[in-house]
């Protein structure tokens, strides 16, 4: 489920990668003080409270896009430019929310059931003004006790979530040979195709999963939530017998990581290379995962390490 940090993280890195936007706030209606903003425009999120039914639940925000003139001898059409202005960037957040899925890209497990956007302008000397974005999202709910930390229950209950809710497992493995299975908790990576292979180099101009085929034999990753979300980070080290080209993607199912990358070499030579991506597991308690490697030169490619990250939301 997407909790309210989920959506406080992505209000963050939406004014983070805004160009008109400065500054970013959270918390309640009181943090709006001229004071507490450094430098304008600024964006400060006012959680208002959540309501349920039997299948969802709904988070209510205040968005307050606010923004100091340049010139206070003019507020009036300061002001009136300022407003302007901060209903734009509120149309930018609603647009991405519902049809650009640049920063809300929450795998399309909600929905804005209403927005309505008030002016503001302040009446005092300094001559605040901006908008007021009041906004509704649902998502989806079940009143599911996904092992509740509690004690004296069966099953047991887990660790204190951390970080947006949920149990947090992490899986990993750096410089071994591989095992047939990994577990921390209710999570398991298998390897069903690891009978005799160790920490694994390839040649290079195959389909890897972790060296092996991409498409038929990729890992296993058991006992997730049908919400959960997996980060993934592995390295390899890549040995190119020449000048090439080396494409990197992951191969996965039902969700992808998003991996894709390449990586060129203008003579023979090592690079090692860290890669990583996240999945909203949406379909069901596993997801399959393999890497492709791509390449115009020959040489070898090497599994180093990988680690999983598995937070099992609710």
């Amino acid at each position: 489920m997407i909790t309210y940090n989920n959506i406080v993280n992505r209000f963050e890195r939406f004014v983070e990668d805004n160009a008109f936007l400065k500054t970013f706030t959270h918390g309640s209606p009181s943090g709006v003080d001229l004071e507490k903003f450094e430098v304008y425009p600024a964006l400060h999120l006012v959680y208002t409270g959540a309501t349920y039914d039997s299948t969802s639940k709904t988070y209510s925000f205040e968005v307050y896009i606010l923004d100091l003139p340049p010139d206070k001898a003019r507020k009036i059409d300061n002001q009136t430019q300022l407003v302007s202005n901060a209903e734009q960037v509120a149309e930018d957040i609603l647009a991405d929310m519902m049809n650009g899925d640049n920063v809300f890209n929450f795998s399309d497990l909600y929905t804005v059931t209403s927005a309505n956007s008030t002016p503001l302008e302040e009446t005092t000397s300094n001559s605040l003004a901006g908008i007021l974005l009041s906004i509704s999202i649902e998502v989806g709910y079940t009143f599911d006790s996904c092992n509740a930390p509690l004690k004296g229950v069966t099953p047991s209950g887990s660790q204190i979530p951390s970080g947006g809710g949920g149990t947090i497992s992490t899986i990993n493995a750096s410089g071994m040979a591989i095992p047939t299975t990994l577990s921390v908790g209710a999570v398991t990576l298998s390897f069903p195709y690891t009978t005799d292979l160790n920490f694994i180099s390839v040649d290079l101009q195959k389909s890897l999963s972790w060296c092996l085929s991409g498409t038929l034999s990729r890992n296993e990753l058991r006992g997730l939530n049908s919400t959960a979300t997996v980060f993934l980070e592995y390295t390899l080290s890549i040995e190119a017998d020449g000048a090439g080209v080396i494409a990197l993607q992951d191969v996965s199912s039902p969700s992808s990581f998003g991996i894709s990358e390449t990586f060129s070499f203008t003579s023979a030579g090592t690079q090692e290379i860290t890669l990583s991506g996240s999945i909203t597991n949406e379909s069901s308690d596993l997801v399959l995962t393999g890497l492709t490697v791509l390449s115009n030169v020959t040489g070898k490619a090497s599994l180093k390490s990988f680690a999983f990250t598995i937070n099992n939301q609710f």
